[in-house]
């Protein structure tokens, strides 16, 4: 069985998955595959190299190796998005591998979410992630298997402006006037037109056709447990599984087991929460060498706080995990980020209030993946 690694976030999202995927896709990138199974293109992960600084929203965060990314049927994807941002990383020739039943957000998604959203608040990136996955199940379908296909790109794009043309007319003349001018931002012959240019950055595959292609796996979580659709705070949350369980069941479904898996638990040294929804009541931190935070406020996602790390949340975020693989054994590994930025942060402290034993603990001291220090090892 190949070597797997599977990269979850303990918090609200923001705690450093970009860094740790990229540490990990440097141990042996020729022979890497980094995979995505949660999410979709409205995650930002960043990586740091002493060349250039990127978010990465619908390439892996193993792109800048050369390690290429594989989205499961979990996930979504944007072709105008992966256009821009393909052009963009051109140099680093970045390729994607498509489930055939990857999901694929249209305008018509985003357009909805936004509307909504600026109605209710919630906290949505306005990216239409949450939008496509309900869609897809109330049956109304667009998959990747469907791009290359002209016609059937635009017999799907009638279904869903439909879908939602229903929707919105049940829902007052205040949301679909919203819905009409968020509508108004793209346009139907460009968004297919995208789906045939994006032609040069993927391949349409299952993992069964691939999984003899590499050594080491590596799952890229999305967000973070706080938010996950069972077991963080409704309404603020996302439509998504972000703990360990559909990476645990694509090694159990292909290899049988999960035993050769390293699950790496990521968590900034302080908690963080991008948009609206409950945090909880620690104290402010005083932070040094942040400057350059990726994250900032926007008009959907509200803004970026930070607050004392709290250790039972930590507590409650791994015991909702341990359950998609309580009878694996599965090493355990804990990386605490951003310790360059709260130097009274305490690891000894933090890990004699976490019920939890990890295989090792290891911190990173920079935005850089070459900054992570071993600090702990059993």
């Amino acid at each position: 069985m190949p070597r797997c690694s599977i990269v979850i976030d303990l918090g609200f999202g923001d705690s450093g998955k970009g860094l740790t995927t990229d540490y990990l896709a440097s141990q042996s990138p020729s022979s890497s595959l980094v995979i995505r199974f949660s999410g979709g293109h409205q995650v930002g992960h960043t990586v740091t190299t002493e060349e250039i600084s990127h978010t990465f929203s619908n390439f892996g965060s193993g792109t800048f190796r050369g390690v290429p990314t594989f989205y499961t049927e979990h996930t979504t994807i944007f072709p105008p998005a992966i256009l821009l941002e393909g052009k963009y990383l051109e140099k680093y020739h970045p390729q994607l591998i498509f489930h055939p039943h990857t999901m694929v957000t249209t305008a018509y998604d985003i357009a909805y979410n936004r509307a909504i959203e600026k109605q209710n608040q919630h906290g949505s990136c306005g990216l239409g992630f949450g939008a496509t996955i309900e869609r897809n199940r109330q049956e109304v379908y667009f998959f990747a298997q469907d791009l290359p296909f002209e016609w059937v790109v635009k017999e799907r794009l009638k279904s869903i402006k439909n879908y939602y043309q229903k929707l919105i007319d049940a829902l007052g003349n205040k949301v679909k006037q919203l819905y009409k001018k968020e509508l108004e931002t793209y346009h139907q012959d460009d968004y297919v037109q995208c789906c045939q240019s994006i032609e040069a950055f993927y391949g349409v595959k299952s993992f069964s056709e691939i999984q003899d292609s590499y050594d080491h796996f590596i799952f890229e979580g999305s967000q973070g447990i706080m938010l996950d659709t069972k077991h963080g705070f409704h309404p603020h949350t996302t439509w998504s599984n972000t703990t360990s369980k559909n990476a645990i069941e694509l090694l159990v479904d292909h290899f049988g087991n999960a035993q050769s898996a390293d699950l790496y638990y990521v968590t900034r040294c302080y908690q963080t929460r991008h948009g609206n929804g409950p945090m909880s009541s620690t104290p402010e931190v005083q932070l040094q060498n942040h400057e350059k935070e990726a994250n900032v406020t926007n008009e959907f996602q509200g803004e970026f706080r930070t607050t004392a790390l709290d250790p039972e949340l930590l507590n409650y975020a791994l015991t909702c995990d341990k359950h998609y693989h309580h009878n694996l054994p599965i090493r355990k590994k804990l990386i605490i980020t951003c310790l360059d930025q709260l130097p009274s942060f305490s690891v000894e402290s933090i890990l004699s209030s976490i019920r939890e034993n990890f295989e090792s603990v290891l911190g990173s001291y920079g935005p850089n993946s070459s900054q992570i220090k071993h600090i702990y090892t059993t």
